[in-house]
């Protein structure tokens, strides 16, 4: 369990709901405030992603500090769109579900095709055999791919 310390000021939007208006002064400097903490937060490699007034603390010295890093982004590789985009490709071709999306899909879809039919090739099977493998494998090819890469400990790890 990690405790931070307590920030006497509260948040910042309740900063707001008692003051009602700002001075652009204080605005400005709050401003300056935030992008300093967003920007440490970046070259430390995260992206916070739910920047909002709440989630900016006030120190006793009227600083602000940024909190809440629940849906913050450090780049980790399950994060990666890709594997996400690849989940629900797989759990389609896994139910033999056949959906029509737009241009982008279309021409997605075709070069994931293609870069199947190579690395058959390179691999020496047939579709046939593929589609075997597929179906003998109860672990499934996103396991497989983490097997492969030396990432299954990370499917293993647990979230609090």
């Amino acid at each position: 369990m990690k405790v931070m310390e307590y920030m006497v000021g509260g948040d910042f939007l309740g900063l707001l709901l008692r003051e009602d208006i700002l001075d652009e002064g204080v605005a400005k400097w709050y401003i300056a405030e935030m992008i300093l903490c967003i920007e440490e937060a970046h070259k430390m490699n995260w992206i916070h992603r739910d920047v909002k007034p709440d989630n900016f603390l006030i120190t006793s010295s009227g600083h602000l500090k940024i909190s809440d890093f629940g849906l913050a982004f450090d780049g980790h590789w399950t994060h990666n769109q890709s594997y996400y985009n690849e989940q629900r490709y797989a759990l389609l071709r896994d139910l033999d579900l056949q959906v029509q999306g737009d241009a982008q899909d279309c021409q997605e879809e075709k070069e994931r095709g293609e870069r199947r039919k190579a690395l058959d090739l390179i691999n020496g099977r047939t579709a046939c055999e593929r589609s075997e493998v597929k179906q003998d494998g109860a672990s499934g090819p996103i396991v497989d791919w983490l097997n492969r890469t030396q990432k299954r400990q990370f499917a293993k790890s647990v979230v609090s």
